[in-house]
């Protein structure tokens, strides 16, 4: 009689475990806290990707669009696309704010970045 067994995952020999982006925003999404925001719209999502110059992330699209956006993560949570309600980093309102001050800032940021944490 053939028997299978689930087996934990293979850790490399360097002891760190490799997770697949559908198994980290499983991890993300499960664990998200009460503080998580309601999901953000696909348009709020569109504007922030527009200021950026580039497309969010897979990872970082879906977790606005499916989990929340914004107040998860780490730190009390990271800052959401506009229309957020949660709270404001010191600096910027939301990551669309945060990448058009860096397309402009003249202190060595530059196009394309964002800040995810306050």
């Amino acid at each position: 009689m053939n028997v299978l067994q689930a087996r934990p995952p293979t850790i490399p020999a360097g002891g760190v475990q490799i997770m697949t982006e559908g198994e980290i925003f499983e991890a993300i999404r499960s664990g998200a806290g009460p503080d998580v925001l309601p999901v953000a719209s696909s348009e709020a999502v569109a504007e922030a990707e527009a200021a950026i110059g580039y497309p969010l992330p897979s990872l970082l699209r879906r977790l606005y669009l499916e989990v929340g956006n914004g107040g998860f993560g780490p730190r009390g949570g990271i800052i959401g696309v506009r229309g957020h309600d949660f709270w404001s980093s010191d600096i910027f309102a939301d990551i669309t704010e945060s990448a058009e001050a860096f397309r402009t800032a003249s202190h060595g940021r530059r196009a394309g970045m964002i800040q995810l944490l306050d």
